[in-house]
């Protein structure tokens, strides 16, 4: 399907890779790792035709379909579902004749409200919905256009655990070539199948998922690495929390997500890294127990409670995790115990030697492009010397000249890098974490989340992140119903409640009296189906045709003689094709065959 020959890639006089000879095929799903600047945007970009090779060359199959996320938000006025119908080719073509053509409306509005849309939102513009909404427009659009290759590049920024865990369910049964750049190892794990590597300038292609992967290249690199004494320190105290509650029910279930991660840090602490820095939180400044109290509170804004009746206590010791679908209220929440701005009625109390630390999904959009690493420490912390936030900043990958260069020239990973820098130098005793993964490398990720293991403070936190939230989340919360509830299970658990949902809902939907118009559009039209079998019947007779044009041209080839045997191969290989797609038309021809039948008998 795609193949790649003495492929080489360059960005200006930096080689990216070279000499990279690979084949890909249809049905298998790919991870495309590599550190930050080795090239995974570029190679996109290749497939793309937005980018020329250097040297070598790459093809792709005759008549392939190729569809990816688009990254530029337009200023688009028409409805939603019409921005994502519009990619199909059905659609396209106006092709109104067929019947699947009015199958597709509600297939775009099943997909969309899997993506967390709402039914309400479905014919809003598309320049109604903010940045991250729209980036949802565009995958859906990717996801809804038929494709033999999908690319997706970090699909999974803009979306909640929920849609995740659908998202990655979607993918296990795309039947294409997928490659997707990702830095949620979780997801990478759950979906693909192999993992192609960009390394000192080699594309290579491994075997296995990301988790495979990294074993892989932790046997290349055991000869020449040791296992840093802080990973050892991270075992111990991941160890120490299983030896304490894996024999406690309650616990059994996050004990077991421990185990796991001990067995990743093991390996992922010896591999190379692009930046070196490591997360230590401090001791807080203030070590208390109970931190916040919550009675009988509502939670929302004017005319919209979200959640009501809510009774939570936070101890310096809690790892709390929130779970719910998109708009169910858990950053609401989140913004009414830290500030009361969405606290309707009831009562919040909190200790007086209380120090948050607050991660939100906008955090990184406030900061000042203007500013700079040091600059905008030194606002933030008039008390402390200049040389002492140098250091500091140095431990967080800011030295030398970054700390005085302009925010806007950071990635967005660098950002992330440096918010999480001044939140730790505040010493807080409870951290509130909404979705403070989007813009971090794998390496941040799997850094936080091990900090946060050693961190005596308390944790509230919401993420898409499967892998972060089963390192540090001791208890889940589902908010459900207006209601926030205990939710005794792991993440597992709560991927079987999410499929158990969808079920009732499907079958709820197909209960559903069908509107008038809509049985219009789909009715059953004999003519049509007469003539689709009457051409599956036209091109089943061509193919016995050419079944036996080879049968008789086999018969007629000597295998004694190396040329006629050659042609003989040749001829069986069209054979073998031919009597494939033979089988494929017969059961297509039985399948409408049974529906003139059926839908004719019911007359």
């Amino acid at each position: 399907m795609l193949s790649l020959k003495n492929l080489k890639l360059a960005y200006g006089s930096k080689v990216l890779f070279e000499n990279a000879t690979i084949n890909f095929y249809k049905g298998q799903k790919i991870g495309l790792v590599g550190q930050n600047g080795a090239g995974k945007t570029s190679l996109f970009k290749l497939l793309l035709g937005q980018l020329k090779e250097d040297a070598g060359e790459y093809t792709l199959s005759n008549g392939i379909l190729l569809s990816y996320v688009e990254q530029e938000i337009e200023q688009d006025t028409r409805p939603l579902i019409e921005y994502v119908l519009s990619v199909h080719p059905l659609i396209k073509n106006e092709q109104t004749d067929l019947p699947e053509y009015y199958r597709l409306q509600p297939m775009a509005e099943k997909l969309l409200m899997n993506l967390g849309f709402k039914e309400q939102e479905l014919y809003q513009p598309l320049n109604y919905f903010s940045g991250g909404w729209q980036m949802r427009a565009n995958l859906a659009k990717a996801l809804f256009m038929p494709s033999d290759l999908l690319l997706l590049d970090e699909p999974t920024n803009h979306l909640d655990v929920e849609t995740v865990i659908w998202f990655e369910d979607w993918l296990k049964s795309y039947s294409g070539l997928l490659i997707v750049i990702s830095h949620d190892r979780e997801f990478l794990d759950n979906v693909t199948s192999h993992t192609l590597s960009i390394i000192g300038k080699e594309l290579i292609l491994y075997a296995g998922n990301y988790s495979t992967y990294e074993e892989s290249k932790y046997l290349e690199y055991e000869r020449h690495a040791k296992m840093v004494e802080k990973s050892n320190k991270k075992i111990a105290q991941l160890q120490g929390f299983v030896d304490k509650f894996k024999a406690k029910a309650s616990k059994a279930k996050q004990a077991q997500s421990k185990v796991k991660m001990i067995e990743k840090l093991k390996i992922t602490e010896s591999l190379p890294r692009d930046v070196e820095f490591s997360i230590e939180f401090a001791k807080p400044e203030y070590t208390l127990n109970k931190l916040i109290g919550v009675e009988n509170a509502n939670f929302g804004y004017l005319n919209n409670r979200l959640i009501e009746g809510v009774n939570l206590d936070i101890f310096q010791s809690s790892r709390i995790g929130l779970l719910g679908r998109n708009g169910i209220g858990k950053s609401t929440f989140i913004k009414g115990l830290i500030s009361g701005d969405t606290r309707l009625s009831g009562i919040v109390s909190s200790n007086s030697k209380i120090k948050i630390g607050y991660f939100s999904q906008n955090t990184v959009d406030g900061l000042d492009l203007e500013d700079t690493p040091l600059g905008f420490f030194i606002s933030n912390n008039k008390n402390h010397k200049e040389s002492e936030l140098r250091a500091y900043l140095g431990r967080y990958g800011f030295a030398s000249d970054k700390v005085n260069q302009k925010i806007k020239v950071f990635s967005g990973g660098e950002k992330a890098r440096l918010v999480v820098a001044d939140i730790i130098f505040q010493r807080p005793n409870l951290l509130f974490l909404d979705e403070p993964t989007n813009h971090l490398d794998m390496h941040m990720r799997e850094e936080l989340a091990s900090a946060i293991q050693s961190f005596e403070g308390a944790v509230v936190i919401v993420s898409h992140d499967k892998f972060l939230l089963q390192s540090i989340v001791d208890e889940f919360y589902l908010i459900q119903n207006h209601r926030l509830v205990k939710f005794d299970g792991d993440l597992e658990d709560y991927h079987q409640l999410l499929l158990k949902e969808n079920t009732l809902a499907v079958k709820k939907n197909s209960a559903t009296k069908v509107p008038k118009e809509k049985v219009v559009e789909i009715a059953y039209n004999p003519i049509k189906l007469t003539h689709e079998i009457k051409k599956l019947e036209q091109a089943i007779s061509q193919l016995n045709l050419k079944i036996t044009e080879c049968s008789n041209a086999m018969i007629q080839r000597d295998a004694q003689d190396s040329q006629k045997f050659n042609d003989y191969q040749a001829q069986a290989k069209k054979y073998n094709r031919y009597v494939t797609q033979l089988e494929q038309l017969e059961q297509q021809w039985l399948d409408l065959q049974a529906q003139l039948e059926v839908n004719g008998g019911s007359k």
